[in-house]
């Protein structure tokens, strides 16, 4: 029985630490019932992770064939989707108190005489803080049409699997809002 439970704790333990924030926004005059296609426009700075951007190509594509689009290039596309990648350094300060006392005539079951006091406490802790801005642009004029920001702290993970993974979160979270495909054409 105790194992289950602490299989239990632990399966919540890695599941429920999710921290992903999303935001989205989008043109109400747009109509994404005139768009079937889109192509993936990406300028890849000097300093980024070619392996990162790759996966988060390849979860674009995934979440928006999944919608009805089709990918095409450049000069065809009725959509351009375009994303960036921002990591920066966070101190996330904690206030809290703790608490100290002395019971010298102390009884049975924590009954007794005794002082107890409250001490406040000032922890600092610095963490990396991801964040993973996705535009759509109309192809016609370049206005954007649709944008998702993903915020998170960042974590560490062993494997390729896992990081691919978990970009595929953070793109199903993204793009949850984006309209499908209209298939009234």
């Amino acid at each position: 029985m105790i194992r289950l439970i602490l299989l239990a704790l632990t399966a919540m333990l890695f599941t429920g630490c999710s921290t992903i924030k999303v935001e989205t926004d989008f043109d109400p005059e747009y109509s994404f019932s005139h768009a079937e296609t889109y192509a993936i426009v990406y300028k890849q700075k000097e300093y980024e992770d070619t392996l990162t951007a790759d996966r988060i190509m390849d979860g674009i594509r995934k979440e928006l064939v999944s919608k009805g689009y089709t990918e095409v290039p450049r000069a065809d596309a009725d959509l351009f989707v375009v994303f960036h990648i921002d990591v920066r350094n966070k101190t996330k300060i904690v206030q809290d108190y703790q608490y100290i006392g002395i019971s010298p005539y102390r009884y049975g079951y924590g009954y007794g005489y005794g002082g107890m006091m409250a001490v406040p406490t000032t922890r600092a802790y610095n963490y990396d803080e991801g964040k993973l801005l996705m535009d759509i642009l109309n192809s016609k004029d370049n206005k954007i049409v649709w944008r998702g920001i993903a915020t998170d702290s960042l974590k560490t993970y062993d494997t390729p699997k896992e990081r691919t993974k978990y970009i595929n979160k953070v793109m199903a979270s993204i793009f949850k809002t984006l309209p499908a495909k209209s298939s009234s054409k």
